[in-house]
């Protein structure tokens, strides 16, 4: 009955789109697919391409056009290349993305292109022909400058020459983004214009943000670090330079590399609209998981964790541990202790995954397959096959999932806004999450159980008045991805974060669990015979009425082997001894964005 709830909610009401179904605010077709229930869409809102200075100085050649096309299941070579620009590296997804936005980095991005356009004045400068002659050190001086928010020389006073230079490259990642859009009634491919902020603090701590764009209507250029320094100088920029019909959503990425200060707390200036402009976080990526601080209590923090707290103590090889402030969970928390002491709870993030790529490979998430997602080249902790694989710390990232009507800007970006979306550490699970006191207890069983439960409960990312609740019950369902024949769900679990006499307690629990499938670490190979979906109804059993709160899904599968585990069989020779701190196999999952629970709301 199960497996029949599952085929029958995602191939039931799917009706043809009609002109007052489909939105409207768009220069596009209505979609020929109009669910009013929702279907899944998987994409990657973090994606480099040559524009970028650090792709570039890695060896990247793929455009933002290149990136879509790749995104929308063409083969692209990769670095090293060959002089036509071929290469024996090349990449192809084993299924086409659904959505995507490339983001370079504002910062240096005029400076990239002065260096490389032999047309510019200062092509032939002492600090382009450095760039050229010295790729890596320039990749270092040039990220301590823009960090330190220093210009080159060759920018002149006030930076005009190098913003001058990035309009090009800005109008050429709007372009891109333009012609990949698919706006026929197939509504095939959708994109998003954005690019990246590079913010850092206290020499490379992490305060990364992605800004997504809803459509074309942007900025004349994007807001970098050097005009916006602070997260509310970049809010206020964008509102101010943001043209008619200019919505966007920023997006903090990797906090696990931000020793401690993705998530400090807002000022009171900030705190009303600090969840207005952030409403996500990027929970999973190529550079590790920021979920969790490692922690006894939960011992799935530990999944691809790194072994320091910024960008400064990886080059320094200083691998103390990131501090719990790092990890999205503790900003769940302060958001919770915030709310209780000013009423309002500035960090409700809902969660996405992507890949972060420097390749141009938006979607590249396959462990047996990973090219790198940061150029080729050894990794400078441990030996590699050289041009191969990034450092061994990283992984091939994650996906971001939304449940929306259609597949156009309008409605994913809605979906974006309202958080119904989830994060993946790369397989296409299929999550839904839903929370309500009079949610049916046998709704696993009903053909029409995602219906009923938008009637009488709130999905991922929404929030219920809890002092109106007579018990928190939860329905959960979640599929492995159907495309991999040796992935199943082990467990599905729910984490919730409560005020308990002044400090939030987290608890972690299991819900749903079939544990039969083992691993075969010498060959890789699946054995057992496993579980491809679950669902459940589950009520709280510490549910207190008026307790303010948070829940979460995390679903996690069976164990598998880890890229580099996998690359040391394929390639006996590389693999040492010294390797023995990497895990050899992971357990892929998902990662709901939460329910809040929350006294006196305004709905």
């Amino acid at each position: 009955m199960r497996k029949l709830f599952f085929i029958f909610a995602l191939t039931s009401n799917f009706l043809l789109a009609s002109q007052n179904q489909s939105y409207i605010n768009e220069d596009r077709e209505p979609c020929n697919v109009f669910v009013p229930d929702k279907i899944p869409l998987f994409g990657d809102l973090h994606v480099h391409t040559t524009l970028s200075l650090d792709a570039n100085t890695q060896g990247t050649l793929n455009t933002p056009d290149d990136a879509y096309r790749y995104a929308k299941g063409q083969k692209l070579f990769l670095q090293p290349y060959n002089q036509d620009k071929s290469s024996s590296r090349s990449s192809k997804l084993r299924q086409a993305l659904d959505f995507a936005a490339v983001t370079d980095h504002a910062e240096l991005l005029g400076e990239v292109r002065l260096c490389l356009d032999p047309q510019s004045s200062k092509y032939n400068s002492f600090q382009c022909r450095a760039y050229k002659s010295f790729p890596k050190l320039s990749y270092f001086f040039m990220n301590a400058k823009a960090s330190m928010r220093k210009p080159l020389g060759m920018c002149g006073d006030g930076r005009e020459v190098c913003l001058d230079a990035a309009e090009k490259p800005w109008q050429e990642i709007i372009q891109a983004a333009e012609e990949h859009y698919d706006r026929t009634e197939s509504c095939s491919f959708t994109t998003f214009v954005g690019y990246e902020w590079t913010g850092a603090v206290y020499s490379g701590n992490n305060l990364h943000r992605n800004i997504i764009f809803e459509s074309s209507n942007v900025p004349f250029q994007p807001i970098s670090f050097y005009e916006a320094p602070t997260r509310a100088d970049l809010w206020e920029q964008l509102d101010q330079e943001c043209s008619t019909d200019c919505n966007y959503v920023v997006i903090p990425h990797n906090s696990n590399l931000s020793n401690g200060f993705m998530f400090e707390k807002p000022s009171q200036d900030e705190i009303y609209i600090q969840n207005i402009r952030e409403p996500l976080v990027e929970i999973f990526q190529h550079k590790g998981s920021s979920e969790c601080a490692i922690n006894s209590n939960d011992p799935l923090c530990s999944f691809e964790q790194l072994p320091y707290k910024d960008f400064k103590a990886k080059f320094s090889k200083d691998f103390s541990s990131p501090p719990k402030s790092s990890f999205v969970r503790d900003a769940l928390n302060q958001g919770l202790l915030i709310q209780s002491q000013e009423n309002i709870n500035p960090f409700k993030f809902g969660f996405i995954g992507s890949t972060d790529t420097h390749l141009g490979t938006p979607g590249l998430v396959d462990e047996d397959v990973f090219s790198g997602h940061g150029g080729a080249g050894k990794s400078f902790r441990t030996a590699i096959p050289e041009g191969l694989p990034d450092d061994i710390e990283f992984n091939p990232g994650g996906l971001a999932v939304v449940w929306a009507e259609e597949n156009s800007r309008t409605s994913i970006f809605h979906a974006l806004k309202r958080k119904e979306v989830y994060g993946t550490s790369g397989p296409r699970f299929l999550v839904r999450f839903f929370l309500g006191d009079s949610l049916d207890v046998d709704l696993c069983s009903q053909p029409d159980a995602i219906s009923r439960a938008y009637e009488t409960g709130v999905p991922m990312g929404g929030t219920s008045q809890a002092d109106l609740m007579t018990k928190a019950r939860l329905f959960i369902s979640a599929s492995a991805d159907l495309s991999l024949k040796d992935q199943y769900i082990e467990k599905l679990q729910v984490v919730k974060g409560t005020i308990v006499d002044g400090e939030v307690i987290t608890s972690v629990h299991d819900v749903m669990t079939h544990d039969t499938v083992g691993l075969d670490l010498n060959s890789c190979e699946v054995t057992g015979d496993g579980v491809r979906s679950m669902c459940t109804v589950w009520d709280d059993p510490n549910f207190i009425q008026g307790d303010e709160a948070y829940y979460y899904v995390r679903v996690v599968a069976n164990k598998s082997c880890r890229w580099s585990h996998d690359l040391c069989i394929k390639n006996p020779e590389h693999c040492e001894d010294n390797n023995s701190n990497i895990p050899k196999f992971i357990q892929e999952r998902a990662w709901t964005s939460p329910i809040w629970l929350e006294n006196s709301l305004d709905i």
